[in-house]
């Protein structure tokens, strides 16, 4: 189970509101918004080390992404792909030279012991036991490369960008610590301790639906595409949004099962689940 916020919104709540985080850790305008199952998600085009990306994490309110099905990993890369970044500005030379972002996982306190840790408290839901040979831990997702490897001591979670030696695009690897990268902000309690989070707000109805279904944004978010994935992450719907006020899609033609329907604009992504019934 991902980390539990509640107690930090109580201490927001009583400590003078939203205003008890400064955010400074992180400039605005390098920042891409984007929704996925409920929750918000930031990805932040700054470099920093994988500790002091969690403490800027921690300080906006989340934590460092923990991924916890397919779905959740593939909705991060699409989005790592229309977030406008520019992947020679994060490398990790000793991940094969390859483009990084950091996610919430480490194995800091004990080596092969890797845990979800996105505010690095030293403790966190142990996920995988070993190196590349090692297993996942109470059935928990993982998607590594032909790693960990700990290659001269690496203690942090990567999600690459582009391919490496052992790896490809998508997949995690061990990398150092001491790596600047980009990361991923993930928020448990959408749209309360991330304010700014209503920029990205749509529902979808009906839902399950079988023939059409509406959808509505919130008054500041104007997105100008719509897409949607199946379980396998193919686009199998791709259109401009010409009219915000009043959408419909027909859906009539996709077979029964459980999609994602995202809406694009320039700087944010919102993504819902889509279950289309027979």
């Amino acid at each position: 189970m991902k980390k539990n916020y509640y107690l930090l919104l109580l201490a927001i709540l009583f400590t003078g509101g939203f205003n008890a985080f400064s955010q400074n850790c992180a400039d605005p305008t390098n920042i891409y918004t984007f929704t996925f199952d409920g929750k918000n998600y930031e990805i932040v085009k700054e470099n920093k080390t994988w500790e002091s990306a969690a403490a800027c994490a921690n300080e906006r309110g989340g934590y460092l992404t923990q991924i916890d099905s397919d779905f959740e990993q593939k909705a991060i890369f699409q989005n790592l792909n229309q977030a406008g970044i520019e992947v020679n500005n994060t490398v990790a030379p000793d991940g094969g030279g390859a483009s990084y972002v950091w996610i919430g996982g480490n194995d800091i306190v004990t080596e092969g012991k890797w845990i979800w840790d996105g505010n690095n408290d030293g403790s966190g839901e142990q996920f995988w036991e070993g190196d590349a040979s090692g297993n996942p831990v109470g059935g928990l997702y993982n998607n590594w490369g032909n790693e960990p490897d700990n290659w001269s001591n690496q203690d942090g979670l990567g999600l690459a960008i582009t391919d490496w030696p052992l790896g490809i695009a998508g997949q995690w690897n061990d990398i150092k610590i001491s790596n600047n990268l980009y990361y991923v902000i993930e928020y448990d309690v959408s749209g309360v301790i991330n304010p700014d989070s209503e920029k990205m707000k749509m529902s979808v109805y009906p839902n399950p639906s079988s023939k059409e279904v509406a959808i509505k944004f919130a008054s500041n978010f104007m997105p100008d595409r719509i897409i949607i994935y199946n379980q396998s992450g193919a686009e199998v719907y791709n259109k401009e949004i010409i009219n915000r006020s009043k959408l419909l899609i027909d859906i009539s033609s996709l077979k029964a099962g459980v999609y994602y329907i995202s809406a694009l604009s320039r700087k944010t992504t919102s993504t819902e689940k889509l279950v289309i019934a027979n």
